[in-house]
């Protein structure tokens, strides 16, 4: 609309040709005249309105932590992890992470291959090499941070402590065991005598079961090496008991036997030959029967060379009669020792002293109370001989063993500890 002029007092004035002017009180202009404040609609009021609403919830959402019915809680947003930006970021990186690692190997690559060399290389050799660089160092330092994640993880899986058969019961009975009820629950448990455990006792505890399982595992290869060798042992005392009741062995005796098979044929032998060569079949047979059975179960197929290896290390029939007594009495002995050994083993873990359930400690106490596996008495010593018979009146040998004199190894007689 148009606007109104007020009304005001003016001047009026002619000039020389006669024309009459109006001039206004300039100290006063005329006044607008302002519209009205608009009217809203009731749409726009119903908007204005929830939107001073929203604003009042979000203010004391903030102010209180809590959500209000109806708006959603607003959730920060999570930072992205931190990333190189740029090339002098990449630099700034420590030298352990894979971005360091990548420049220094890109470095090392770099230099190794512009060195001197008698033909040329080209830049893109250099680059190739620094690239392939990178890569390995990238890759390597990523590789050792997923071992040190899953270590870390593996340590904290050890180290949290199950659930307790406490916290069981709770559970079973639906006591929450951070209500007052659950907490006094817990408390009147743990002021028991022998309730509380330190950190140092789970950790013996923790130790002496890991002492127990391999305890318990070393007994077991144990076993399974002294079943492995019970065929070799019925062998060896059956060429032992031959060999000290006569019989003979050696290059001689080994060609006669065949030529005595067929003597025995023809009926050319009398009953003592017969008998005789009957032993000789029997220590023959026992002798090949040692070097089969001396590969351990489940150690795959022999090789010749162990066969040969085998055979040295057994009785055979070609040796003398002395010498295949000496090394099947040196093989019993062997055995002997080892099964005494188990069964010092089974004494020390039954000891609370001792073992109490472990090994802990049992090879030198076995060591103190076995001895050498050969015993050693110098000929011609007078301290040596009284030991000597001293040894077998305690048991420690019998008439049979082998001993060492010092210069050879020989048997206990009979003759010799009276």
């Amino acid at each position: 609309m148009p606007s109104r002029l007020a009304p005001s007092a003016g001047i009026t004035a002619t000039n020389q040709y006669g024309q009459t002017s109006f001039a206004g009180n300039r100290r006063n202009p005329p006044m607008m005249m302002r519209p009205a404040t608009p009217t809203l609609s009731p749409m726009m009021r119903e908007v204005l309105r929830q939107s001073q609403m929203k604003k009042a919830q979000e203010a004391q959402q903030a102010s209180s932590g809590v959500p209000m019915p109806g708006v959603l809680p607003m959730s920060k947003p999570t930072p992205p992890p931190s990333q190189p930006s740029g090339f002098m970021g990449a630099f700034s990186q420590p030298l352990t992470s894979p971005v360091g690692q990548a420049i220094s190997q890109a470095a090392i690559a770099g230099a190794r291959a512009s060195d001197y060399s008698p033909t040329p290389v080209s830049l893109g050799r250099v680059l190739a090499e620094m690239g392939a660089g990178a890569m390995q160092g990238y890759t390597s330092a990523q590789d050792r941070g997923i071992k040190n994640l899953l270590a870390q993880a593996q340590l904290a899986k050890a180290l949290r402590p199950e659930t307790t058969t406490l916290m069981q019961n709770l559970a079973a009975a639906g006591i929450d065991p951070s209500s007052p009820e659950g907490q006094q629950i817990i408390r009147d448990s743990l002021t028991k005598a022998g309730a509380s455990i330190t950190i140092d006792q789970k950790g013996q505890l923790a130790f002496d079961k890991l002492s127990s399982e391999y305890a318990f595992k070393k007994l077991g290869d144990t076993d399974k090496a002294i079943a492995n060798v019970r065929t070799i042992e019925s062998e060896l005392e059956v060429i032992d008991s031959l060999l000290a009741g006569g019989a003979e062995t050696g290059r001689i005796e080994n060609a006669l036997i065949p030529l005595k098979q067929l003597l025995k044929e023809f009926n050319l032998l009398s009953d003592e030959e017969a008998q005789e060569l009957g032993t000789a079949e029997l220590l023959q047979r026992s002798i090949s029967r040692i070097i089969p059975n001396m590969r351990v179960a489940g150690s795959g197929s022999t090789s010749d060379y162990e066969m040969r290896m085998f055979a040295m290390a057994a009785p055979m029939f070609s040796r003398t009669t002395l010498g295949n007594r000496k090394i099947a009495r040196g093989m019993l002995q062997v055995i002997e020792f080892n099964k005494e050994r188990r069964r010092l083993m089974d004494d020390y873990m039954a000891d609370e002293g001792l073992g109490n359930g472990t090994l802990r400690g049992f090879d030198r106490w076995a060591d103190e109370k076995q001895g050498k596996l050969f015993k050693t008495f110098k000929s011609g010593d007078p301290d040596a001989e009284d030991a000597y018979k001293k040894a077998y009146q305690d048991g420690d040998i019998k008439v049979g063993d082998l001993v060492f004199n010092g210069s050879d190894f020989v048997f206990v007689t009979e003759e010799s500890v009276q």
